[in-house]
């Protein structure tokens, strides 16, 4: 598991640390954002995680972002609006059909 201990409100340096240790995993699928951190996963649930990065941050919109996510500002940073406070985002393909095939 890959963990940023950087400032969580330096928001380049958090997307700096995603974009160099993105590298390391295999392609992204989803994004779990809990009340302490958020967890990035790959398709072999290898993760990276970013603790302290929760609702409410600017920071966790601007990740978001980066990876592609869809949401409504308002209701990402409503922890209430699930029923354990966790909520789950899938990532979509951020690369063109069949670009990692071997020939």
């Amino acid at each position: 598991m890959l963990v940023y201990e950087g400032a969580i409100e330096d928001e380049g340096a958090v997307i700096r640390f995603l974009r160099r240790e993105s590298d390391k995993l295999r392609a992204l699928r989803r994004v779990v954002i809990t009340p302490k951190k958020t967890v990035v996963l790959d398709v072999n649930r290898d993760a990276m995680e970013f603790p302290g990065l929760t609702y409410g941050s600017k920071v966790l919109e601007r990740l978001l972002r980066e990876l592609g996510v869809v949401f409504t500002a308002a209701i990402l940073h409503d922890a209430n609006a699930t029923a354990n406070g966790i909520k789950e985002y899938e990532l979509t393909a951020r690369h063109p059909w069949g670009h990692d095939r071997v020939l």
